[in-house]
């Protein structure tokens, strides 16, 4: 970890909440977090050249920290009255979005915490060895999507009283002035191997705001909701329901909601009242799988925890997949095992044909198909068939999910 004296930048004053700016241990000083949007060309991360974004070593980080504290102090001149600190990386907004926002506070450990009466502002760099960040929270993770916003979060250091008094500046000239200066941009494009588009420094307030905005513009403001609850640790429970109509909670630390399999949403769940026609019902449950993973997805990627459960009082559902024991008897030409796919969803469950009884395997996390073959493989002997018929069968009489039972088509 390197440690130089320099010039370092303000916090946020007046609407502060505990995500934004943080009271130091010993009175008087305050954190604030701050960070540099980098606009990236994505296309450079996939393909068969494919590059993720690079790691400064030590030397770099210092290069970089003198860059950004160069622009800061060039718009906000009071900011040498604070520290600044910074690593030598640049991460997905997924992974500096999280639950106590990490990131941030693996920055704030290494501040130079002093009382007020003591503090001498300064310009604290992070950069790797062999790699590696020093801190585990502080290493970008490889196996993120990456997309084409990529972060330099900075933490602002310095006394409570010059913090308040940067902080509303900060806030307005950064909308307007926060354009980082072409000599950085193009410094940073060389020492992280991306290309640029544009460079601004933001708010940790501002790029909330986007992201709510970005989820709102595609309906899923419900969706922020849960994240923003998750992200600040509220303690009051808070329901929300999606435009299509599933309820969402969160409490006890994750996001809560009721998984429900073809045959119950079907039968006497959300999708009771829907008629009993193939495609009406297979595109009815298509539709409610595709959200629920999209939320999924969506809050696992920020560290979030989704918990499914069967009921709205009943226990949570434990491991990757569930199985549930049909009411339906198989037809006697039945395939031993049925894949029911939906579109660009692939599998949306599985079922399983043995000993005259049929049981659907549903999976509940983005491995738990994986799961869901190893554990078939374990009860079926080789040689069955396998059907893959590229829709949701079901029973129309009973809207159950039925095995494949046509020998001519869709088997592997």
């Amino acid at each position: 970890m390197a440690v130089k004296a320099a010039h370092a930048s303000p916090c946020s004053a007046g609407s502060c909440s505990s995500a934004f700016a943080t009271a130091d241990a010993m009175e008087g000083t305050k954190h604030y977090r701050i960070m540099v949007a980098v606009e990236t060309d994505a296309s450079r991360y996939y393909g068969a050249n494919a590059s993720r974004p690079g790691l400064l070593g030590i030397s770099d980080s210092e290069q970089l920290l003198a860059h950004l504290a160069a622009d800061l102090r060039s718009l906000i001149p009071g900011i040498s009255r604070c520290s600044l600190i910074a690593s030598g990386a640049l991460f997905d907004q997924t992974q500096l979005l999280r639950p106590s926002y990490p990131i941030f506070k693996a920055l704030e450990s290494a501040s130079l915490a002093e009382r007020t009466e003591k503090f001498q502002p300064g310009l604290v760099s992070i950069g790797s060895e062999n790699g590696k960040m020093p801190l585990e929270d502080l290493q970008p993770q490889e196996d993120i999507p990456l997309g084409l916003l990529q972060l330099i979060p900075l933490v602002v250091h310095g006394p409570d009283t010059e913090v308040q008094e940067l902080g509303q500046s900060m806030e307005y000239r950064f909308l307007e002035e926060g354009q980082l200066s072409a000599h950085s941009v193009n410094w940073m494009e060389t020492a992280f191997g991306v290309s640029i588009n544009h460079a601004r420094f933001m708010t940790l307030m501002d790029l909330n705001a986007l992201l709510r905005l970005q989820l709102d513009h595609f309906g899923f403001l419900p969706l922020w909701e849960l994240l923003d609850a998750a992200l600040n640790k509220r303690k009051e429970p808070l329901e929300v329901e999606s435009k299509s109509g599933i309820s969402y909670s969160w409490h006890e630390d994750a996001v809560h909601a009721e998984f429900e399999t073809f045959d119950h949403w079907a039968g006497t769940g959300s999708g009771s009242e829907l008629a009993s026609l193939d495609q009406v019902l297979a595109d009815g449950y298509g539709d409610w799988t595709r959200e629920i993973r999209q939320y999924l997805t969506t809050l696992n990627a920020h560290g979030v925890e989704m918990v499914f459960h069967r009921g709205d009082n009943s226990e949570p559902l434990d491991g990757n997949f569930f199985i549930e024991q049909s009411t339906l008897i198989p037809d006697r030409k039945a395939t031993t095992v049925t894949e029911h796919s939906f579109r660009e969803l692939g599998t949306i469950a599985v079922s399983l044909v043995i000993e005259g009884k049929l049981q659907n395997y549903y999976p509940l996390s983005p491995t738990g198909l994986n799961d869901i073959h190893g554990a078939i493989r374990e009860r079926v002997p080789g040689g069955n068939t396998v059907a893959f018929p590229g829709t949701i069968l079901h029973d129309t009489p009973t809207r159950c999910l039925k095995a494949d039972s046509d020998s001519e088509k869709g088997f592997h």
